[in-house]
């Protein structure tokens, strides 16, 4: 039987899960659709800042395999840094795919970057077309384009 505190919780973790997902809404939207008189003539265009390649889904998928296994041998002793290296700037110079949300290539960046942080690197946002600050929900929303698109 269903008590009255539970209806209650039920009912505050309802309304606060619908507000963080109006927040995230609204964020991608001012993240998004800025009005054109905000674009700056004084920024470099994409292909100067150093906008990612557009991949494949199969591409990214490849390249974020071998990642993960070079990641390993770093981990395990059995590699060195500059392979761990060599291993992340072939997955950024692969680029992102197209159907990558705003909010998985913050996640995404999230995660590349601390790799690059590990080897003593530093890596750009725009590298992979994330933005400057992260966004709320953005290694979850990678994670979900992991699973969705690169699948075992």
């Amino acid at each position: 039987m269903t008590k009255p505190a539970d209806r209650v919780r039920s009912s505050s973790t309802s309304r606060v899960v619908l507000a963080l997902g109006v927040l995230a809404l609204v964020a991608l939207i001012v993240l998004v659709q800025r009005p054109a008189g905000d674009a700056g003539t004084d920024e470099p265009a994409a292909s100067e800042r150093g906008a990612p390649v557009v991949a494949s889904d199969e591409e990214f998928c490849a390249g974020f395999r071998a990642l993960a296994d070079s990641q390993a041998q770093f981990v395990a002793g059995s590699s060195d840094e500059a392979a761990l290296a060599e291993s992340a700037d072939a997955l950024v110079d692969t680029g992102v795919p197209a159907g990558m949300s705003l909010p998985a290539r913050s996640g995404y960046y999230t995660l590349i970057g601390s790799v690059y942080d590990s080897v003593g690197l530093d890596l750009e946002h725009e590298a992979v077309g994330a933005p400057a600050d992260p966004v709320d929900g953005g290694d979850a929303a990678f994670s979900a384009y992991l699973q969705q698109s690169c699948p075992p």
